[in-house]
């Protein structure tokens, strides 16, 4: 399974105007990507863009985002250049298996949903397709392993275990990227932090249908 696919799908029923019988395994969600300096994609570096052509937020520029999912998995880390197909786990019990098969070590990953919603000086109407109550929203797939895991997934599980109450869907995180430092080199990696404020009501019902 790729980092693509690893999303798992659920079998909720979404109700539509049209009278479609689909669920949310029907649904395409496009990726984000964080534009490097050696990314082919047309936008300057720490920029996050859709589908490799909308520009969702400029570098180190804090937008407002809503999480439907965040999908916990394992894989083996490959080198970059290596032609061999990581393989993944979905669950801690095929990772111990991985971990006793494989001779790469193994990454943490996950796969995070998002609604983004549309800052005012973004007019790109093709990016923030869907109106859900009175704001227009991009959906979005970020995958998340080693520095941009720690800056997203642990603070959603972080929250997660130390609010009971409160749901990490029903809040506005802040989303953006950042810059990290090593010696000479430097590269963008997404964030993800908790607000105070509740995400709109018209959200929380779209994604009771959604299945989150």
């Amino acid at each position: 399974m790729s980092e693509e696919t690893a999303i798992t799908k659920t079998e909720t029923a979404i109700a539509n105007v049209s009278g479609l019988s689909i669920d949310a395994s029907d649904i395409e969600i496009q990726r984000i990507n964080v534009v490097q300096k050696m990314s082919d994609i047309k936008a300057s570096s720490g920029s996050l863009v859709l589908d490799k052509k909308h520009v969702l937020l400029d570098p180190e520029q804090a937008g407002k985002a809503i999480i439907i999912k965040a999908i916990k998995g394992w894989k083996e880390d490959v080198p970059f250049d290596s032609d061999v197909i990581p393989r993944v786990a979905m669950s801690p019990e095929r990772k111990e298996q991985l971990e006793a098969e494989s001779d790469y070590p193994i990454l943490e990953f996950a796969d995070i949903v998002l609604l983004i919603e549309q800052p005012e000086d973004n007019e790109d109407e093709e990016a923030f397709a869907f109106p859900i109550g009175d704001k227009n929203y991009a959906l979005a797939k970020l995958y998340v392993a080693k520095d941009a895991y720690r800056q997203t997934f642990k603070r959603i599980a972080t929250f997660a275990a130390f609010n009971r109450t409160t749901s990490i869907q029903s809040i506005y995180w802040k989303f953006q990227t950042q810059l990290m430092e090593k010696g000479k080199y430097s590269w963008f990696v997404p964030s993800l932090t908790n607000t105070n404020d509740k995400a709109p009501e018209a959200v929380n019902e779209f994604l009771k249908t959604f299945g989150a």
